[in-house]
């Protein structure tokens, strides 16, 4: 079946084939293939987000990796949400967290040009951008409804608890295949609950209760000293050691949080006038603000312009359910699985030469 899909469609772009997400386009229609490692079998996901089949020959050979300030505004980025949902009248629009992570590893890969330096090491901040929300995994095969709300979570209401356990889960997974993207991934996870930034949009200490701040706490000393000893390791492997100096990291850690914070753009729509502040430009302090304007027809300018194309053709895939009471779980589930898989286009573009000329004389 996979062999037939590649048959009739045409490649657009290569994303490191085997490492994350492949962009094809075939009888019309845009769709994403996304090869990732869950648990012990490689899986092909077509544009349905069905698994197509087992693919042995998809693993590269050398090194296969075993995984599969950025304020936003006006649109709020929902980050601790059990999925993304788009409240559209009479319906929901469902986005699981992976896929919007996946978006946020092609961003990665398509970062850098004249203006903005690549991101090093490319392929561990790649990972770590693909990866960042994988522990969502197992929970978006049953996902859950909120039994005060009957609808489904929301960041508001998802248990802390939950919300704790599945992040742990997904930065263990990145720490055995890599450990620097495992330590951005972790540095993103303690970020969520920074209470420095709890009145911003999407941080999940905002929705924390006085009863769960002592176990916060401990996933942030936890997760400090999961830090603490990835730092160690890498400072003492002489390929690694210049990436994991503080100043190096906390970069790669602001362009992670940027590229989330862009991709949360496009799956909550509608899109409106947006600034995500303080992106990293390169590695020696510089940052910018980038101005989002959409200009009809799903595209958007951004500014300054950090892809090494433009214009840029995105997807995103998502599910359409009524928006009503969901008796229980099995209810809700059942009309998650009944719901076709759509594909949303956007074109991101540069805002124009200023954009450029604006940054250069910085």
């Amino acid at each position: 079946m996979v062999e037939n899909i590649l048959q009739t469609c045409q490649v657009r772009d290569y994303c490191d084939f085997g490492k994350g997400c492949a962009t094809f386009e075939g009888d019309g229609a845009a769709i994403f293939l996304l090869v990732a490692k869950k648990l012990d079998s490689w899986q092909v996901r077509g544009h349905n987000g069905a698994v197509l089949n087992r693919v042995a020959w998809c693993v590269p050979a050398a090194k296969p990796w075993h995984l599969s300030k950025e304020r936003v505004h006006p649109a709020a980025a929902n980050e601790g949400s059990s999925m993304i949902i788009q409240d559209q009248g009479d319906h929901f629009v469902l986005i699981r967290q992976t896929d919007h992570a996946v978006l946020s590893g092609f961003f990665a890969r398509e970062w850098g040009n004249e203006v903005f330096s690549k991101p090093e090491p490319r392929d561990s901040f790649c990972l770590a951008a693909t990866e960042h929300d994988n522990g969502w995994s197992e929970w978006e095969f049953a996902p859950e409804v909120d039994p005060v709300t009957f609808s489904p979570y929301s960041f508001m209401s998802v248990p802390t608890e939950e919300h704790i356990e599945l992040y742990l889960r997904g930065i263990d997974r990145v720490v055995k295949s890599d450990r620097y993207a495992g330590l951005l991934v972790s540095m993103h996870c303690a970020g969520l609950y920074d209470r420095t930034r709890a009145t911003m949009p999407g941080f999940s200490a905002k929705y924390v209760k006085a009863p769960e701040a002592t176990m916060v706490s401990d996933l942030l000393q936890r997760l400090k000293l999961q830090q603490l000893r990835l730092k160690v390791d890498l400072r003492a492997d002489p390929a690694m050691k210049e990436y994991a100096e503080e100043k190096w990291l906390q970069v790669n850690s602001h362009r992670l949080e940027a590229l989330d914070r862009l991709s949360l753009y496009f799956c909550l729509g509608p899109l409106e006038g947006a600034t995500i502040d303080a992106v990293p430009v390169d590695y020696r302090g510089s940052e910018v603000d980038w101005d989002i304007q959409p200009e009809g027809n799903n595209a958007v300018t951004l500014e300054p312009y950090p892809f090494r194309r433009d214009p840029l053709e995105i997807s995103i895939l998502g599910r359409r359910i009524a928006k009503r009471r969901y008796a229980d779980d099995g209810e809700f589930q059942r009309a998650l699985a009944q719901a076709p898989f759509f594909a949303m286009k956007y074109t991101v573009r540069a805002g124009g030469a200023r954009s450029r000329a604006r940054v250069a004389n910085a």
